[in-house]
């Protein structure tokens, strides 16, 4: 089945899951050139002229929030019909485990925005579990599979109000056969978040569906013990009665309230999976975590002293000289983006037509990180080549090697949305800095950065070996350093646990960031998950200017429980926090 073509358009892929009634593929839009989902009923399934799944489109297609994923199209292949949907990189809910308060408030927050466009345009979804919320790896979170919901006002057939939804998060008057309302889908999302901390539904973790049901109907269920600061919140939406549960609008304003809000400068980490295993993680990190130049400053006079070799000093090496917003301006509304992440990373942001994101970066790297798979284009001067490595699933990756061995990652990510040809866009800021490098060194900054600046500390220095002692078997001699000096990592020779130190830049932080503590005197953040799953992160705020603050954000990142993770974090953030000059 793999290179069948569905409609004359959609070249099949292969299959990405299946569900009771139906299976879901990964296929390409030849007309379009993009990556697309196909959904398909099941062949037992009761629908030959395809009015369920006609239905679900009509119903998603009236639906336009970054939180619910988009339906394009349905399609007819000989009896077969097809749904269109986006193509979203992620996991389902349910194959993420138990998780902890903070990332459970930031899913559900989503999520809850996503119901409140749902409500907000006359539809119940009915269905609402782990299943249908996808995660993508930056946290990102959306809601899925409008199969069986149904507008306010329709009418209701037999055999539509014969399914109902999944027991293990059913609501109490819709299992004792009541149709669902709004506060019925507030129920059901507070069974998902219920699900995601305890790890099973509130009516327990019986197997048999008929005895769930029996209990779901009784509003029998068991208490939340994992569920911190959140605990009031489920509790409200689990209650029995419907008229006793929050609003969503409510649970949206509770859980923090912003996901639903225009996009902010705040933008998406990206995260590394954990399956990265075999390559260093600092040398992972020094590709993927994010860095920026300098953002407001204090004005200063630029400098004027010659440049040795094709970088020079890497205080006054510029990246944004070799990424503007003119060469992405065809792809999109193009935003130039210096002052996000760490010292040696500058950004655009491209916005698309549909709703989608793409953060295009040029990053300078350390020479002896490893370099991708990919076909090779020999250069002469400053430039020695460039591997420009095949596309991913939403990513599009370049890299230019220098004459002293310097790397210039170009990378064009997906974070938000599908389908934008990010390959396109990581080639027209190659071509845009290899015409810079071409043409002499890398220009200076125009600002130089500020005194009371990060980045004229070095990472290595903020973690001495008494701290470091809280790694088992750490090479404290042999650390791993990035380009500048503004990230370290350390790991333990005898098991995955490692500890990284950098330099990052975001607009001011609150509590959606983490649990809020102090460091020294120093307001900070513990999150948990921050850089992926099996990760804890300390963020300590080192200095605020205009709207932005720079921060040092150190990792733990290894096997064990959050608990153990976000304690290491901790301890290890108190060490740096006590070393770091005052801003």
């Amino acid at each position: 089945m793999t290179a069948r073509l569905i409609g004359g358009r959609y070249l099949l892929g292969e299959p990405l899951g299946s569900g009771g009634m139906g299976s879901v593929w990964r296929a390409h839009d030849q007309q379009l050139d993009r990556v697309v989902a196909l959904k398909r009923a099941h062949p037992g399934v009761d629908d030959p002229d395809g009015r369920r799944l006609r239905r679900e489109a009509r119903t998603g297609a009236r639906l336009h929030d970054p939180h619910v994923v988009t339906i394009f199209d349905v399609v007819t292949d000989g009896d077969e019909h097809w749904l269109v949907l986006e193509y979203l990189p992620s996991r389902s809910l349910d194959e993420l485990g138990k998780l902890p308060p903070d990332q459970v408030a930031r899913i559900g927050v989503q999520i809850a925005s996503a119901l409140q466009a749902v409500h907000a345009a006359g539809i119940i979804h009915r269905d609402l579990k782990p299943a249908n919320i996808l995660v993508t790896a930056d946290g990102t979170a959306k809601l899925a599979d409008f199969g069986i919901s149904r507008r306010l006002w329709a009418e209701a057939t037999l055999t539509d109000s014969s399914t109902v939804g999944t027991p293990a998060h059913l609501a109490p008057e819709v299992a004792n056969g009541n149709e669902p309302t709004t506060a019925s889908d507030v129920f059901s999302l507070g069974a998902v978040l219920y699900t995601a901390l305890e790890g099973h539904s509130p009516f327990g973790d019986d197997p048999n569906p008929l005895a769930v049901l029996r209990r779901a109907a009784r509003g029998e269920l068991e208490p939340l013990r994992r569920g911190g600061e959140l605990t009031p919140l489920i509790t409200r939406m689990l209650a029995v009665e419907p008229g006793d549960r929050p609003s969503v609008a409510e649970v949206v304003n509770e859980l923090g309230g912003t996901a639903a809000a225009p996009a902010s400068r705040r933008r998406k980490r990206w995260v590394i999976p954990v399956a990265a295993a075999g390559v260093a993680v600092v040398a992972v990190l020094g590709v993927l975590i994010g860095r920026a130049v300098s953002g407001p400053s204090e004005p200063s006079a630029a400098p004027t002293t010659a440049v040795a070799g094709p970088v020079g000093d890497p205080l006054t090496a510029d990246p944004c000289a070799l990424i503007d917003e003119a060469s992405l301006s065809k792809f999109g509304d193009a935003t130039l983006e210096p002052a996000y992440g760490n010292f040696d990373r500058c950004d655009v942001v491209v916005n698309g037509s549909g709703g989608q994101q793409v953060d295009v970066r040029a990053e300078l790297d350390e020479a002896d990180n490893e370099l991708p798979q990919g076909a090779v284009e020999k250069l002469t001067g400053n430039l020695n080549k460039v591997v420009r490595a095949r596309a991913g699933d939403g990513d599009c990756e370049r890299v230019l090697v220098l004459s002293d061995g310097t790397h210039v990652v170009v990378e064009a990510r997906h974070t938000d949305g599908s389908g934008m040809d990010v390959c396109a866009m990581a080639e027209a800021v190659t071509q845009k800095a290899i015409g810079v490098l071409k043409a002499g060194p890398i220009p200076r900054r125009t600002q130089p950065l500020p005194a009371a600046s990060l980045a004229h500390l070095d990472a290595c220095t903020l973690l001495d070996n008494q701290a470091l002692e809280l790694i088992p078997a750490v090479d404290a001699k042999h650390p791993d350093t990035s380009f500048g000096g503004w990230s370290c990592g350390w790991e333990s020779t005898t098991s995955d646990l490692s500890v990284d130190v950098r330099f990052d830049r975001d607009q001011p932080l609150d509590a959606s960031d983490g649990r809020p503590v102090t460091m020294s005197g120093r307001s900070a953040f513990i999150s948990s998950e921050d850089d992926g799953p099996g990760t804890c992160a300390a963020l300590i705020v080192f200095r605020q200017y205009a709207d932005t603050v720079e921060l040092v954000t150190v990792i733990a990142r290894g096997p064990g429980t959050q608990t153990t993770l976000c304690g290491l974090a901790t301890k290890l953030g108190q060490a740096v926090a006590a070393k770091l000059p005052k801003a």
